[in-house]
Order: structure tokens, then C-alpha cells, then sequence
């Protein structure tokens, strides 16, 4: 079959998969399975999850899968969780760990689709928050030792957005503002790359109110970091900055 013939084919496919009316267990039963393109269109056919085995399914197929699985996982898994019904089904170590890895995913939209849906995983979820937490701040410290390694070459702007998404996702989920996260943004705010320092005024911008209840040599820093900012050169760092 020539490249061209297959992709109409697969186009066929998907086409008749959008037509057909899906049981619940046959969307399961298709996720159990090796067909990529039936699984993205299943996926987001989905409407309820029945079980810790089935949220444990659809979690697996957030990352290392093809991208058009991951990201109808994405999209799926925010719809579910942001409804708040099946949340609970997704506040567990694995899951936490899959999202983690997500955030850094190579495709922004699933970065960002995840990233929106963190927030309501962790409400009211201390012990979840805390366990992610302390991976996120690995990461970091993982990010910017390969940061330092890597220096100018190719791989150093992706590498780069590994530490973009992570500050997002530290403003997101209303972090607690401690040495951990000061540490953190004392080395993002003083990043060349101006994305950089936009996302961490946006976790200054965004943590501010909790700062201002923090130790008093806390605030004195943190202040300094704003201060920092406010008057950067670049229009998107301003714009945060302005909120402080």
C-alpha cells in the first residue's frame, strides 16, 4: 500500500469509527487495543469512567503513545475532571506521576489542556499537592542541570520549554509560597530568554496574596524578585508584573 492509499484509508476508517454508535464497553475494549486512530475518536466518545481500571486506562494513554492518542487523552481527561464527577478517580501517585511527565509533553496544547485541569485535582487535596509538588521541584532541578549541560545547543530551547510549562504549572495550582519556590524563581527571573522570566512574574503575580503571609524574610526576597521585573524590557513580562 502506497503512503497515499494509506492515509486514505485511514481517513475511511476514522470516518466510518465518527459514524458508529459505541457501547461504553466497546470504548474500553478499543483503548485495550493497538488501532491509533480508532482510540483517538473512541477516546473522545467517552462520557463516563466506571472504574479505578478504566481511569488507570485512559491515564495510560496520556504519554507515550502517538500524539493524536495523547492529545484526545488530554482533552478527554480535562473535560472529565474539570465536570468534577470522576476527579477522585484521578487523585492517586500514578496519576499525578503521568501528569507531571504530560506538562512537558512536545505538544504545547496537551501542556496547556493538562495544565488547566490541575487546579481542580487539587482542591481541597493537601497530600496530592504535596506529593506533586515535591516532583515538580525535581524536575526543576532536573530541567536546569540540563539546561547547564546542554547551553546553546539545539536541544537547549526545548529544554527550555520544559521550564516554561513547569512555571506555569507552579502559578496554576496554588502552590504554597516557601524557600522551595523562591529558590526556584530566583534563578527563572534572572533567565535571558524573556519566556522565562514571563512565566515566573506570572507565578509572582499569581502567588502574591500567599506571599504576603509567609515568614517576613520571604517576603523581603520575594518582594526583591518583583522589583526585579517591574520594569523589564519585554512587553510580556510587563504585563504580569503590572498586576503586582
Amino acid at each position: 500500500m502506497t503512503e497515499s492509499s494509506k492515509i486514505i484509508n485511514d481517513i475511511e476508517n476514522a470516518i466510518k469509527v465518527c459514524e458508529y454508535d459505541f457501547s461504553h464497553q466497546e470504548l474500553i475494549e478499543i483503548l485495550k487495543g493497538d488501532d491509533d486512530v480508532k482510540k483517538q475518536i473512541c477516546i473522545l466518545k467517552i462520557e463516563t469512567i466506571e472504574s479505578q481500571e478504566e481511569a488507570d486506562l485512559l491515564i495510560f494513554h496520556l504519554t507515550e503513545h502517538h500524539g493524536i492518542v495523547r492529545e484526545s487523552t488530554a482533552q478527554k481527561l480535562n473535560e472529565l475532571i474539570i465536570n468534577g464527577k470522576y476527579k477522585k478517580l484521578f487523585q492517586n501517585n500514578y496519576a499525578y506521576d503521568t501528569f507531571l511527565k504530560s506538562i512537558n509533553d512536545v505538544n504545547p496544547n496537551i501542556c496547556r489542556i493538562i495544565i488547566e485541569a490541575l487546579p481542580e485535582i487539587f482542591k481541597n487535596n493537601n497530600d496530592g499537592l504535596n506529593y506533586f509538588l515535591n516532583k515538580l521541584y525535581d524536575r526543576f532541578d532536573f530541567v536546569f542541570d540540563e539546561l547547564e549541560k546542554l547551553k546553546r545547543s539545539n536541544w537547549y530551547t526545548k529544554k527550555l520549554f520544559n521550564l516554561y510549562w513547569c512555571l506555569e504549572t507552579l502559578a496554576m495550582i496554588n502552590a504554597p509560597v516557601d524557600e522551595k519556590m523562591l529558590s526556584t524563581l530566583k534563578k527563572t527571573c534572572a533567565f535571558k530568554e524573556y519566556t522565562i522570566r514571563e512565566k515566573s512574574a506570572m507565578v509572582l503575580a499569581f502567588c502574591d496574596n500567599k506571599a504576603r503571609e509567609s515568614s517576613p524574610q520571604i517576603q523581603k526576597d520575594w518582594e526583591e524578585l518583583k522589583e526585579s521585573l517591574k520594569d523589564d524590557p519585554n512587553f510580556y513580562v510587563r504585563r504580569y508584573s503590572d498586576k503586582f
